[in-house]
């Protein structure tokens, strides 16, 4: 994945992630913004911190050895890491310890599934440590707010979801690195 293509994942992702946010947590008042100004309950800086999210999370992943997916894997891995999130704007806070273990015990069958597990799953780490501390950070910072925290300022399902996030983020790299590779092998011919 080259810096331009990264920037432009990057770039799709803050978008659908600022959205996801919008629809999943502000509207269900599982997250309030404190900071101004605001658009539809949301700090205008809220896709600028996804966008920085995404490049992180990309770059992290790009490091990682490249594996083969096709596009319905990686619109699965996509579409679980969307429900995940979904899900934890819907479900009542007295749910977050089980939610989180459901996440992680999923986490873990996908992890299982890959070929790099040991490189997947410390890349997957890095991305939800970072992610939880950046959240907290923010939170502590005044930003945001969620109505349910658990530790540090986040809820418990937060780090589980983010494992779910670095693995999408990871199957994104896989597909544009054999979308790149493809199409000069496609031109030789």
């Amino acid at each position: 994945m080259t810096d331009r293509q990264l920037v432009a994942a990057a770039g799709v992702f803050a978008v659908f992630l600022t959205a996801c946010d919008r629809l999943f947590h502000v509207r269900t008042g599982t997250l309030v913004y404190h900071w101004g100004p605001q658009v539809w309950d949301q700090t205008v800086i809220v896709p600028v911190t996804f966008f920085v999210a995404a490049v992180g999370m990309l770059g992290v992943s790009r490091r990682a050895r490249p594996h083969e997916l096709r596009r319905r894997q990686v619109t699965l891995s996509l579409g679980l890491a969307t429900t995940a999130y979904l899900l934890s704007g819907v479900l009542d806070p007295d749910l977050a310890v089980p939610y989180a273990l459901v996440l992680l015990a999923l986490w873990g069958v996908r992890l299982a599934l890959r070929r790099e597990r040991g490189i997947a799953a410390a890349a997957c780490l890095v991305i939800a440590v970072g992610g939880v501390l950046g959240e907290s950070a923010l939170s502590a910072l005044g930003e945001f707010d969620y109505a349910a925290p658990d530790v540090i300022g986040v809820p418990w399902w937060l780090f589980p979801l983010y494992l779910h996030g670095a693995l999408a983020a990871a199957d994104v790299v896989a597909l544009v690195r054999s979308r790149a590779s493809a199409v000069p092998a496609a031109r030789r011919t």
